[in-house]
C-alpha cells in the first residue's frame, strides 16, 4: 500500500528549500510578456503560462499547501458528499 504522506525526495528538497528561502527562492521566472513555473529541485513545473507572476506565484503557494498537507497525512480520501451522507 502506498503511504500518501510520504513525500518524494525531490518534493522533501523542493518543500525544504522553500521553507529555507521564503517567495524569493519560489521557481517563477518572466520569458518574453508571460510567467512560468520553471522545473526546479526535480519538481516538474506547471505545463502553462501565466499572465501575471501574481498568478505563476499563487500556482507555486497551491503546490506547496498540497505538499505540506501530503508530509502531515492530510491528504486522505474526499469527504462524504452530500448524497453519501444521506443514505
Amino acid at each position: 500500500m502506498l503511504d500518501r504522506s510520504t513525500l518524494s525526495p525531490a518534493e522533501s528538497d523542493f518543500l525544504r528549500h522553500i521553507m529555507m528561502f521564503g517567495s524569493d527562492g519560489y521557481p517563477v521566472q518572466k520569458v518574453g510578456r508571460s510567467w512560468h513555473w520553471v522545473d526546479f529541485w526535480g519538481v516538474k513545473g506547471a505545463p502553462c503560462v501565466y499572465k501575471s507572476k501574481r498568478e505563476a506565484t499563487a500556482a507555486v503557494e497551491r503546490y506547496i499547501e498540497i505538499l505540506i498537507d501530503k508530509k502531515a497525512g492530510r491528504l486522505g480520501d474526499a469527504p462524504a458528499g452530500p448524497q453519501e451522507m444521506a443514505s
